[in-house]
C-alpha cells in the first residue's frame, strides 16, 4: 500500500470543516485509490484540503473478474461468484479506509462518511440501462464503523439519465479557476471532454459540459500489444507510433464512424470499446500492407483530431477556452500531446498537477465530493450532461457505527436542500 500525506487547497477560513473519504477503482481495475479531504462550504461553494491518499494494488484474480464486468463479458456470473467478488472487493476497500485513518492527522471520529465507487455491473440494452453496485456497503460499514455512500449512478438512471458522467460537477468544484474557462481533457481508456467555466461566469455550474469524445489509450494499448506480441501492454511515450506514418484513408474511415456525429448526452459506462475501430483497421491493413506502427500513428492522430473537432463543434460559442487541463494515462504519450498541441495552438496546455491536484487524486476526490453532496442534499448530476429529467441527490447511504450515525444525523439535520420541490413552497 502506497500512502501519501498531502496538504493543498487551504481550507476556507469561514465555517466548520467536514472530513470525507473517497474510494475509487482505476479504469484498468488494477489499483484502488483513496483520499481523505477536509471540506468547507456547501455544494458548488465547497473548498477542499487534501489530508491523505492511499493506493492499493488489487489481486490479479480479482482484477480479471472486475475487467470482465467492466467490459460487459461477465454477465453470466453466478450469484455465488458475484457475492464472493463483492466480499473480496470489500476487503480492499476496508484496507484503504483504515490506511487513510492511520495516515491522516485527524481523529477517526471526525470522519463523517466515505464515498465508494466501483465499475459496477451494467446491462445496456438501449433504451434500457440497468446498474448494480459491486460495493458491499454493509460489510464495509460494519468493519470500519464509517457510514458509506455508494451506488451513485442509480438515482440518475431512475430519472431517465445515462448514469454518467457524474464527475462533471465535482471536477468543476475542484478545478475551477477564478477568471479562466478550462477544458479538462481526460486521456484515459476513453477520451472525455469536460468544459469547466470560470467561477466568474454567470450561472457557471449550469454551463458545465462533459461527454465522451471517442477512443483513447485503450485503442493504443490494444495495437501496442499486437505489435509486440503482448510483451508491451501500451506504447510507452508514443515511441512505436512515431515509427509509423499517418494513413489518411484509415483516418477518414475512422472519423466517419457514427459515434462522432452522436449528439449529447454522449457517454457509455464501459467507455468507447476499441473493437469498433480495431477490427476494420486490421482487415484494411492486411489488404493495403500497412504496419501496426502505421495503425498506431494513425490512431494517435484520430484521438487528437476527434478532440479538436469536438472542441470546435460542441462547446459554447460565447465562452472561449482559456486553458486546457490534461489528465489520464495519455498525458505521458509525447506524440499524442504534440498532436493535440498542434491542433489547439493558441490555448496553453497544463496538467492537473500544476493546479495542486495530482492526476491520481482527481477521481477519488470527486467521489468524496459526491458523498458530501449527498449529506448536504445537493444534486450531483447535471441534466444536460447525463440526460436525466430532474437533478437528484446521488448515492445510497449505509449507516456505520451508532456513534458515527448519530454524528451524521446531527449534521444532516442542519443541512438544507439546494433544490426544493414546488409543493414545499405551498
Amino acid at each position: 500500500m502506497v500512502q501519501q500525506r498531502l496538504r493543498s487547497h487551504p481550507a476556507h477560513p469561514d465555517g466548520s470543516s467536514r472530513c470525507v473519504m473517497g474510494i475509487s477503482i482505476a479504469s484498468s481495475c488494477g489499483t484502488l485509490r483513496g483520499v481523505l479531504i477536509d471540506a468547507v462550504g456547501h455544494g458548488s461553494r465547497t473548498r477542499v484540503e487534501f489530508l491523505a491518499a492511499v493506493a492499493l494494488p488489487i489481486d490479479e484474480v480479482l482484477v480479471v473478474r472486475l475487467r470482465k464486468l467492466a467490459t460487459g463479458s461477465g454477465a453470466d456470473f453466478s450469484v455465488d461468484t458475484l457475492g464472493q467478488l463483492r466480499a473480496e472487493l470489500a476487503e480492499v476497500q476496508v484496507e484503504a479506509i483504515q490506511g487513510l485513518v492511520a495516515e491522516a492527522a485527524v481523529a477517526p471520529n471526525r470522519i463523517l462518511v466515505a464515498g465508494i465507487d466501483d465499475p459496477g455491473l451494467w446491462c445496456v440494452n438501449p433504451p434500457d440501462v440497468r446498474y448494480f453496485s459491486l460495493c458491499d456497503a454493509a460489510r464495509v460499514a460494519e468493519t470500519t464503523g464509517i457510514s458509506i455512500v455508494d451506488s451513485f449512478p442509480a438515482r440518475d438512471l431512475a430519472q431517465g439519465g445515462q448514469g454518467g458522467p457524474i464527475g462533471a460537477l465535482p471536477q468543476w468544484v475542484l478545478l475551477k479557476q477564478a477568471q479562466e474557462n478550462c477544458l479538462l481533457v481526460d486521456l484515459g481508456r476513453t477520451t472525455r471532454l469536460s468544459f469547466l467555466p470560470s467561477d466568474s461566469c454567470l450561472s457557471a455550474s449550469s454551463r458545465i459540459t462533459s461527454f465522451d469524445v471517442g477512443p483513447g489509450t485503450w485503442l493504443l494499448d490494444e495495437l501496442a500489444a499486437k505489435l509486440t506480441g503482448g510483451r508491451e501492454p501500451f506504447d510507452p511515450g508514443g515511441r512505436f507510433a512515431v515509427q509509423g506514418r499517418r494513413i489518411d484513408a484509415l483516418l477518414d474511415h475512422w472519423l466517419a464512424d457514427h459515434l462522432f456525429s452522436q449528439t449529447s448526452p454522449r457517454w457509455h459506462p464501459r467507455g468507447v470499446r476499441p473493437e469498433r475501430f480495431l477490427n476494420d483497421a486490421l482487415r484494411m491493413a492486411v489488404e493495403a500492407h500497412w504496419s501496426v506502427q502505421d495503425l498506431l500513428c494513425t490512431a494517435t492522430h484520430l484521438i487528437a483530431e476527434a478532440l479538436a473537432r469536438a472542441t470546435r463543434e460542441r462547446l459554447p460559442d460565447d465562452l472561449p477556452i482559456d486553458r486546457i487541463l490534461v489528465t489520464g494515462g495519455g498525458q505521458h504519450n509525447g506524440m499524442l500531446l504534440r498532436e493535440i498541441t498542434a491542433r489547439v495552438r493558441d490555448v496553453p496546455l497544463s496538467r492537473t498537477g500544476e493546479l495542486g491536484i495530482e492526476d491520481h487524486l482527481l477521481e477519488p476526490a470527486c467521489i468524496a465530493l459526491l458523498a458530501l453532496f449527498h449529506l448536504d442534499q445537493v444534486p450531483g448530476n447535471l441534466c444536460s450532461v447525463t440526460g436525466a429529467e430532474i437533478p437528484r441527490v446521488l448515492g445510497h447511504l449505509t449507516p456505520g457505527s451508532p456513534q458515527n450515525w448519530q454524528r451524521l444525523l446531527h449534521y444532516m439535520s442542519g443541512a438544507r436542500p439546494t433544490v426544493r420541490p414546488l409543493r414545499s413552497a405551498l
